[in-house]
């Protein structure tokens, strides 16, 4: 496994190099934490594979009794359980986003650096959705039934970033996730319309082919409309049923996303040079959640994220399924 890509590896030196220029003691740091990645890279590297049986045991270990174990008794809930190629590799990429989130402070503090914005950014997003990715495919094989056609692609590519820290499908699902949260942003999704959320996001001029075909495959999906809601609102479904409530009360039709806020009382959180891939990461981890204790409590409300329905989809597509 390579410490770092060709595009990381420019942006460090670029930065060091204009650090070093600068006389600042940060071109020590992130010269020192760029080692210890390398070291660490290394012991990621000596860890054995999941694929791989150290005690050579007659029945050894394949890809089906390996697919078995991943999706059934919560064995992906307990890092005890966990690879520890995965533990490892999972920290690698963590203290991998540190060094360039030191990097993204860094930006405010020398203005020299300001070149290196988009380079920094990139990679820093770049990294985010690696650990998105990953832990999608976490929460989609935990506690699931093998006999889905989309498990058994699934743990493949979970295995693969376990491996290589990198999945066949991270570019495809980052760039079309990250569109979609830009959309978020540009369009003015409006509550309660006779077209509904789902058909105003399909009909968006702003949103790749991709976007329409998996709004118009998945938008019967049980909890897929009120997962979409969740997304784009900000709210989770609790909420969003509270805010019904409160617009029947008020006989209002219909309100946009500043207005759903301001009926609940509540200020969407901006801050000062906020980054939207962290925003996003933030939306889908806390959505997640909700979403799993719903699952196992039984309460009403989407028992998945938009996200890991999306890559559901994107498993299941019989074009990528033929490759």
């Amino acid at each position: 496994m390579a410490t770092f890509t060709e595009g990381e590896k420019l942006v460090l030196a670029d930065s060091i190099e204009i650090l070093e220029r600068l006389d600042s003691p940060f071109s020590e740091v992130v010269k020192a934490r760029t080692q210890d990645l390398e070291m660490l890279a290394q012991i990621v590297d000596r860890a054995p594979s999941p694929n791989i049986d150290l005690f050579n045991r007659a029945e050894g270990r394949n890809f089906d009794s390996l697919a078995k174990k991943l999706s059934s008794q919560g064995g992906l809930a307990h890092v005890v359980n966990l690879p520890a190629k995965a533990v490892l590799g999972h920290g690698f990429i963590v203290s991998k986003l540190h060094l360039f989130g030191m990097l993204l402070k860094l930006l405010g503090t020398y203005p020299e650096l300001e070149k290196c914005r988009p380079m920094v950014e990139q990679e820093y997003h770049d990294l985010l959705f690696t650990l998105m990715a990953e832990d999608l495919y976490t929460a989609l094989l935990t506690d699931q039934e093998v006999s889905e056609e989309w498990v058994s692609k699934a743990v493949h590519e979970l295995i693969m970033m376990w491996d290589h820290r990198t999945s066949d499908y991270l570019e495809r699902f980052a760039l079309a996730i990250r569109e979609l949260w830009q959309a978020r942003h540009t369009v003015v999704p409006v509550l309660g319309t006779l077209l509904g959320t789902v058909e105003i996001m399909r009909l968006n001029g702003l949103l790749s082919p991709v976007w329409s075909d998996f709004l118009a495959k998945r938008s019967k999906v049980e909890g897929f409309p009120h997962a979409l809601e969740e997304f784009i609102f900000g709210l989770d479904y609790e909420e969003l049923v509270v805010l019904r409530q409160k617009m029947e009360e008020k006989q209002l039709n219909l309100v946009s996303r500043e207005q759903a806020w301001q009926l609940l009382d509540k200020e969407e959180a901006l801050e000062e040079n906020s980054n939207p891939a962290l925003e996003l990461y933030r939306s889908y981890m806390n959505r997640q959640q909700n979403a799993k204790l719903r699952r196992y409590r039984g309460a009403p409300g989407p028992k998945r994220s938009l996200e890991e329905l999306f890559v559901i989809y994107l498993l299941s597509s019989p074009e990528k399924n033929s490759n």
